[in-house]
């Protein structure tokens, strides 16, 4: 018995009505292919509900939920879950390297653009019961991600021929094209529940692009929006400046807190202190900002503080969140205003203008439905020519269209040995007939230059081992499958030049010190952004470089003249340096490191220490695998290799490991034996729950 889809999402979301813009979407039925270009905030998220129950209750089909982020991806099937419990609802965002056959009893999978091409490349055999691709941000096509986007979508629409699509974006001009890509029917629409109103702020006047004008500068803006109870978002350009503006504003904000508020926040400074062992410098600066009503927010900080921020300015307890752009691109978080000091972000070659796109959804942020009647975004200039530039350019101005791509050849490599690898790809034609199908040929038409590229690619990967040619010796007829090494390379989702680089690495007759390894890994394109080496030290890391040649496993040559190769040995010795158990807040004073991209560099190094013992399974180099598993884990918990066993507990940390073992208790059956002693060093309730855990 088929449900009312219409009225069961608005029950769940509390709605009265829909607004117009969905009523566009719902007079579409649903039954086709449906693209999506709407401004911020305008609840294109219901959408994807609308489409999801009419797939999964009433043609009982599975469906794919996708977006850039593990952060939406969680959001969305968090309050997806919530609102449709009877519905079987599963997040997917991690482990590239399998199939996750579990997912078949689901209804609805969240996953990110990755997770979801490797589960194509693992060949899940549920994938043939998907019903409905939900692409969130398609825009994101036009990204460094957007190949592997374009290619997953191209890829199930091929395996699935009756694959319904609904592709959610932010605004673009050229949503037709992508419409027309996806065979859709496409709504675009302007509309937003909470009007927004857009400026540019100079010399103390804001002229906004509704010809009003209000008068103050940054300052008095904040004030003014915080003696009237407004929350705002001020997006910097630089993750210092967060803190610094986040610093010099707190003792304004504080002044403003109502008396029952300050408890709570307090509360919540601790909290975020409180989320490493050792608290650095940055988590007590971050504590004492939202002890004032304030935070910053950037990729420095670890996910459970950043996920502290979010909820507790949602919640309006912090008035202002200062944050780099990442935060535009990221999870719900609203605010009434929008406060933007430059459009200027330092990039490779210097201080550059971003993207009418990123401006966009910047100021997007602006305006809270149910609490603000406008949404208010302020850009400020410096001139009275630049304030003219960005009226014109952003305030009234376009976003960019969204451009394919697949023509960018270190992008492209990964994902031709990933269609190799699962025969989507086996000779010329082949090649040319799924190219023919991407956005890129919708876009460019012309297929000759990029299957010049294409070719040249699968040269490389014959060249690494990866590939193997068949029949004619003209790479033109030939035909092209995948040897066992390739096969594992591309189902570890590493870059083929990445992994060919390791592999050599692995095969060198040398004896590997744990630092062969470390810098074995921060060599890999899959680590970058590499630390970069302070200029007044580098004449001391060339002298270390020289003394510790013997430990690396490639040529002189290579670690002397390639790019990038002094900054991936000094990121190299950060790691060891951080295994070594040296201190947070000693990594960023020496390297620069913060909390947060410190974690997110040991994640990566856990997948390429895994990479390393799957390869050499293959490779026949079992002597690496020990090695590479020790590392991987001395690198997850930031130990010695002799904490390792106590690690492994729930609540012991590096920190309280090495109390532990300073203290003559050296593994875990020895805790048993010296509850007295934990106790006396920990505490009774830290006693208490490992007496519980070792006793399970």
């Amino acid at each position: 018995m088929k449900i009312d889809v219409a009225k069961r999402v608005l029950e769940a979301n509390g709605f009265s009505d829909f607004n117009e813009m969905q009523k566009l979407c719902i007079e579409k039925k649903f039954e086709k292919n449906l693209v999506v270009s709407a401004p911020t905030a305008s609840g294109k998220t219901i959408i994807a509900e609308l489409f999801m129950l009419e797939q999964a209750f009433n043609n009982r089909k599975k469906v794919i939920y996708t977006c850039p982020l593990r952060a939406l991806a969680s959001e969305h099937y968090s309050d997806f879950k919530k609102k449709y419990s009877e519905l079987k609802f599963a997040l997917s965002t991690g482990d590239l390297d399998s199939s996750s056959s579990y997912l078949k009893k689901f209804d609805v999978i969240f996953t990110t653009y990755e997770k979801l091409a490797s589960l194509i490349r693992h060949d899940a055999e549920w994938l043939k019961e998907i019903g409905c691709l939900i692409v969130d941000e398609i825009h994101e096509i036009d990204s460094d991600r957007g190949p592997v986007l374009e290619i997953t979508i191209t890829q199930l629409r091929q395996l699935i021929p009756q694959l319904k699509v609904l592709a959610l974006s932010a605004t673009i001009p050229n949503a037709k094209e992508i419409s027309n890509w996806l065979d859709a029917e496409l709504v675009e629409s302007s509309f937003r529940p909470v009007k927004l109103k857009e400026g540019v702020g100079y010399n103390e006047i804001v002229e906004f692009n509704d010809d009003s004008v209000e008068e103050g500068d940054f300052e008095k803006i904040v004030d003014d929006a915080l003696v009237q109870g407004k929350q705002i978002l001020i997006f910097m350009n630089a993750r210092k400046r967060t803190e610094t503006t986040a610093k010099k504003l707190s003792e304004s904000v504080s002044k403003k807190l109502c008396e029952k508020e300050k408890p709570k926040l307090e509360k919540i400074s601790l909290e975020a202190i409180s989320f490493l062992e050792q608290p650095t410098e940055q988590c007590i600066s971050l504590g004492e900002a939202i002890k004032n009503g304030i935070a910053f927010h950037h990729a420095g900080l670890i996910q459970k503080q950043r996920s502290l921020v979010e909820e507790n300015f949602r919640n309006g307890l912090i008035k202002i969140i200062v944050a780099t752009t990442t935060l535009a691109a990221g999870i719900n978080s609203p605010a009434d205003i929008v406060l933007i000091p430059s459009l200027y972000r330092f990039e490779k070659y210097g201080m550059e203008l971003i993207s009418v796109r990123e401006f966009k959804q910047m100021s997007g942020r602006s305006g809270r439905p149910k609490f603000s009647k406008e949404g208010k975004s302020i850009v400020f200039a410096n001139s009275e020519t630049q304030k003219d530039l960005y009226m014109e350019d952003y305030i009234n101005g376009l976003p960019e269209p969204v451009n394919s791509q697949l023509g960018i050849i270190p992008i492209l490599r990964t994902h031709i040995l990933g269609l190799v690898a699962i025969r989507y790809v086996y000779d010329l034609k082949s090649a040319g007939s799924f190219f023919s199908k991407t956005f890129y040929a919708k876009q460019f038409g012309e297929m000759s230059a990029l299957l010049e590229k294409i070719m040249g690619i699968i040269n490389d990967l014959e060249e690494f081992g990866f590939v193997k040619k068949s029949g004619s010796m003209n790479p033109m007829l030939a035909r092209y499958e995948p040897t066992q090494l390739g096969k594992r390379v591309s189902d570890l989702f590493l870059d083929p030049e990445s992994a060919y680089s390791l592999i050599r690495a692995l095969r060198v007759k040398k004896t590997f010190t744990p630092f062969s390894y470390l810098f074995a890994w921060a060599n890999c394109m899959e680590f970058s952004p590499w630390l970069n080496t302070p200029k007044k030290i580098e004449p001391i890391i060339s002298e270390e470089i020289n003394s510790r040649f013997f430990e690396v496993p490639f040529s002189q040559e290579k670690l002397l003249f390639e790019p990038e190769s002094t900054n991936k040995f000094f990121s190299a010795m950060m790691l060891e340096q951080w295994i070594e158990e040296k201190r947070e807040q000693e990594l960023f004073e020496k390297y620069g490191v913060l909390p947060g991209t410190l974690f997110g560099k040991t994640r990566i190094i856990e997948w390429l220490a895994y990479s390393t013992i799957e390869l050499s399974k293959v490779l026949g180099l079992e002597h690496h695998l020990i090695p590479a598993k020790k590392l991987s884990d001395r690198a997850k918990y930031g130990v010695k290799e002799e904490l390792l066993s106590l690690v492994q507990l729930k609540g012991i940390g590096r920190v309280r490991a090495r109390r532990l073992f300073n203290a003559g208790i050296t593994k875990p059956s020895e805790i048993k034996k010296n509850l007295s002693k934990v106790e006396a060093i920990f505490g009774k309730a830290v006693s208490l729950q490992l007496a519980r855990q070792l006793s399970a």
